[in-house]
């Protein structure tokens, strides 16, 4: 399973456990604002997994860990483990206050850069290594 199709299937699956927590989510991850769901009043940033997130890093943007410290009353992380997997092995860890903040509290900054690689720009490099 592709990675954008693990964050599809997360996104879906989170968007039902919200409506049948009787929310209303809606899916807001292509509007630029630094979380996935706005399920008011949650701010949901969902990390998906294809198998355990048990004892891997958990990547945010930097805009998304400045949104979680300035309104930790309302910012949620939702880890989703298992995406890959059957169905019944999907499960939902949800990260909120407290222990959002012990997690957001031992973080260290670390730039990285993410160069799209153009599909002009792969159709024109060679293939291989020399």
């Amino acid at each position: 399973m592709a990675n954008f199709e693990v964050e599809r299937v997360a996104i879906e699956h989170v968007m039902q456990l919200e409506r049948e927590a009787g929310r209303c989510p809606e899916d807001v991850h292509l509007r630029g604002v630094p979380y996935d769901i706005e399920s008011p009043p949650r701010k949901i940033e969902v990390k998906a997994f294809s198998e355990s997130a048990r004892g891997k890093a958990i990547p945010l943007e930097h805009r998304q860990f400045e949104a979680a410290k300035e309104d930790p009353d309302n910012y949620y992380v939702y880890v989703v483990d298992n995406v890959a997997g059957t169905p019944t092995a999907t499960a939902v860890r949800v990260l909120h206050g407290p222990s959002l903040r012990k997690l957001l509290d031992r973080c260290r900054p670390s730039t990285t850069y993410w160069p799209t690689f153009r599909t002009g720009e792969y159709d024109e490099t060679e293939e291989g290594v020399d």
